[in-house]
């Protein structure tokens, strides 16, 4: 869910993206890869209405298996924060209202993988890489029917309407900023690159969030890092290795 933060200022920067790079795609044979791509028919899991997935659909248990472990990564990076939403689906008219649409630009800052499929997704599977504090984080999202397009559809909306936004810094100081949206070719049915950048004399003291998104049928992958000052290496990379995981592809 977007919220309305600050532009708080980062407290670690992806400092260590060619070792994450090298590491992603250097990841190992043993994980268990999905074994195909099925369009999800299942719901938002947690709301009060819950049913069982429907015939082929990838529940929050299969979508984890796409992500990768501790045993595919190099020594020195961790793997925290695993989370899947197990075989709970809820109703398609038990899904919450859309927020991303009525999002105030302020909320840009907070952008991450997280928040930029949760309007739409039915389950999901979620975790963080991370190598001496420099993070990535991993989202690989099954919607119902449609559901996924119409993500992208209001993540593009959301970087127009925000192209130009200025929010409060933790002294509530006004603190200037963009939201750039470019496409990314030959990933999935289509994908997105959405980029926050602080303006200003002192832009570089503030988080500079980017988050790359990958649909492939009525599913998302997202991958988002703290600052992309760097080069975005890591996150396409671990992009990359999450769609061939959800494909069923070799890694």
């Amino acid at each position: 869910m977007i919220r309305r933060t600050t532009l708080a200022k980062a407290s670690v920067a992806l400092a260590a993206a060619t070792a994450l790079t090298a590491s992603l795609s250097a990841c190992g044979s043993g994980h268990r890869a999905t074994p195909r791509s099925v369009t999800a028919t299942a719901n938002r899991p947690g709301a009060a209405s819950s049913s069982a997935p429907a015939p082929g659909a990838l529940t929050g248990l299969l979508l984890r298996s796409a992500l990768p472990t501790l045993t595919d990564v190099a020594a020195g990076i961790t793997v925290s924060g695993v989370y899947d939403t197990g075989t709970d689906f809820t109703a398609p008219h038990d899904l919450p209202k859309p927020s991303l649409p009525d999002a105030d630009c302020t909320a840009a800052p907070s952008i991450d993988a997280d928040a930029l499929t949760a309007d739409y997704r039915a389950a999901y599977a979620s975790e963080e890489l991370d190598n001496a504090g420099n993070s990535l984080h991993l989202v690989v999202a099954a919607t119902n029917p449609g559901d996924a397009a119409k993500q992208l559809t209001e993540i593009r909306d959301f970087a127009q309407r925000c192209a130009n936004f200025a929010a409060p810094d933790p002294t509530g100081q006004s603190v200037g900023g963009t939201v750039t949206i470019d496409s990314l070719t030959k990933l999935g049915d289509e994908a997105l690159r959405i980029r926050v950048t602080a303006t200003g004399p002192d832009a570089a003291s503030y988080a500079q969030p980017e988050v790359i998104l990958v649909r492939v049928g009525d599913e998302i992958v997202a991958v988002s890092d703290a600052d992309h000052d760097h080069d975005g290496a890591a996150a396409l990379s671990a992009a990359d290795l999450l769609l061939q995981r959800l494909q069923g592809q070799p890694a």
